[in-house]
């Protein structure tokens, strides 16, 4: 336990050695899981209750496959590759329990390349991040690079509407990471892992005004990592709690939206920790992300010490369960925003 802060235990759901796992979502029409491998170009589905699990690549289109959002008249989703806003298909259907699946190749289809040609040509830059907002437009950011290492802004976070209208929003961005809405739609949530905050915007008319923070760097789990931790994706739950990740400190931390820390979620074995959603039944289940521990600046031997790292994990959140405890009587989850195109 941190201070007064509860602790929570994750575990360990699937065994799927993500090198870079990001972007997970759960499709509550077709009970399914999907998530990205940001370095490997990959679009992975999984079944929670067969256990079944697929995997379809990219890779020979892009280096990189960054973020997903599910469409809301459509199969298939919207999301990111390495400088492109893309559609890509209904993902192959899981079929089997391997955790090591067979990939299958497919193809994107490209809508726009926000990022500036000389960007793309010279390759400082790459998407990373994206979530769609309650009136169903997306938002995407990018991000410098981290071998550069220079702490430059390059990246900027941009909106794709269904009508095809892009539009900048935000100009200067480290890395454009976790988005999340209040769920009146009033208040968005954003992080720049560049700054070390989690910062809210009054979001009433559909633009970004008000910037404010939420929270900086909470205290550090015992023991700590050696490398400080940044924050890193997001979800909402349905009362307003933001759950954000924490790269490189091995959590997903909670808050109140006046930014009180609710609990930490541990997640063992794994040293840098993504993105959480909710699902499974009646998505009472957290869902996190994670990634191989030598990224950023663990090196190759920190995965021997957090053997876990890129594995998907869980928490129980339904009645009766020990975070439930420390939560209010009304709380329920919420799902993600979709495409309206």
């Amino acid at each position: 336990m941190t201070g007064e802060i509860p602790v929570i235990q994750a575990e360990r759901e699937l065994a799927c050695g993500n090198t870079l796992g990001e972007g997970i979502l759960w499709d509550d029409q077709k009970k399914l899981l999907h998530w990205v491998d940001i370095d490997e170009a990959e679009i992975h589905t999984y079944d929670p209750e067969s256990k079944k699990y697929g995997v379809d690549s990219y890779k020979s289109q892009t280096k990189y496959l960054s973020a997903i959002a599910l469409r809301k008249d459509e199969p298939g989703f919207i999301g990111l590759t390495q400088h492109h806003i893309a559609f890509f298909s209904e993902p192959t259907a899981p079929s089997g329990t391997d955790t090591r699946p067979e990939r299958s190749e497919r193809e994107a289809e490209l809508l726009s390349a926000p990022v500036a040609p000389e960007a793309q040509t010279d390759k400082p830059l790459r998407f990373n991040d994206g979530q769609c907002d309650p009136l169903g437009r997306f938002y995407a950011g990018s991000m410098t690079l981290p071998e550069l290492g220079d702490g430059k802004k390059r990246g900027k976070l941009w909106r794709y509407d269904p009508d095809g209208t892009q539009t900048e929003i935000i100009p200067a961005v480290g890395t454009s990471n976790g988005i999340g809405y209040s769920p009146d739609g009033k208040i968005m949530y954003y992080v720049d892992s560049a700054d070390q905050e989690l910062v809210s915007f009054d979001y009433s008319s559909g633009s970004l005004a008000s910037r404010k923070v939420i929270a900086t760097t909470p205290p550090p789990l015992a023991p700590a990592t050696d490398a400080p931790g940044v924050f890193d994706g997001l979800c909402m739950d349905g009362v307003g709690n933001i759950w954000v990740a924490r790269w490189s400190d091995g959590r997903v931390v909670g808050y109140t939206p006046e930014g009180e820390i609710i609990c930490n979620i541990n997640v063992p074995g794994a040293r840098n920790v993504t993105i959480p959603c909710f699902g499974g039944k009646n998505m009472e289940t957290m869902y996190i992300n994670t990634a191989h521990a030598g990224l950023g600046k663990g090196g190759e031997d920190a995965q021997k010490e957090y053997p876990h790292s890129g594995d998907l994990f869980k928490v129980d959140f339904s009645a009766g369960s020990e975070i439930r405890k420390l939560l209010s009587d009304d709380w329920k989850p919420a799902d993600r925003h979709r495409f309206g195109g």
